[in-house]
């Protein structure tokens, strides 16, 4: 199988009807890094009253509001100081920079941060451990298995929001969810 353009692969409705109904507190400012074709915005914006987004992608064709790599610190800090720090970060990233990416989120975020992820993602590896150690998830909303490519087959994965925050008491119990029925039934 080869693998999409920039790893990107488009978020479904449902993923983040799962995040909504489960996170209630997301609202305000909230920052997409890897926004890719505006699936997770574009839903967030469908679903949240209160929510003002700034998107950011590498891919310029994709049309962002902000061109940047944000893998690199630098452009968080350039965004910060432009548009001030966000209250959400929200994000589906490629798995290959997840981390790296998933570190300056929760460094910058006033609020949280949703993080789409391979539920294997949070396996204290080596190289993700410690930081995992030192900056436990506060909630995770466990999606059904879906196929990223469409075949049924290919890429198709159990995946994860992990959610961060600054005070986990801005979040609804159960901290653990597992979001069945979101999935559309074909």
């Amino acid at each position: 199988m080869t693998r999409h353009l920039l790893d990107a692969y488009r978020t479904p409705p449902w993923q983040v009807d799962a995040l909504v109904d489960h996170v209630p507190a997301i609202r305000g400012v909230v920052w997409e890094p890897c926004a890719g074709d505006g699936s997770i915005i574009g839903r967030l914006v469908d679903r949240v009253a209160d929510l003002t987004a700034i998107t950011f992608d590498i891919d310029p064709d994709l049309s962002p509001m902000v061109v940047a790599d944000m893998t690199d610190p630098r452009a968080w800090d350039r965004a910060v100081a432009l548009y001030g720090a966000p209250d959400w970060v929200i994000t589906n990233p490629p798995f290959v920079t997840g981390f790296t990416l998933l570190q300056h989120a929760v460094r910058v975020a006033k609020v949280g941060v949703a993080f789409l992820s391979r539920v294997t993602f949070i396996e204290p590896t080596r190289r993700r451990g410690p930081w995992f150690a030192d900056h436990p998830h506060d909630q995770r909303i466990v999606l059904e298995r879906h196929s990223y490519t469409g075949d049924g087959h290919n890429d198709a994965c159990t995946t994860e929001w992990l959610i961060y925050t600054k005070d986990w008491r801005i979040l609804t119990p159960p901290f653990g969810v597992s979001a069945f029925g979101y999935k559309p039934r074909l």
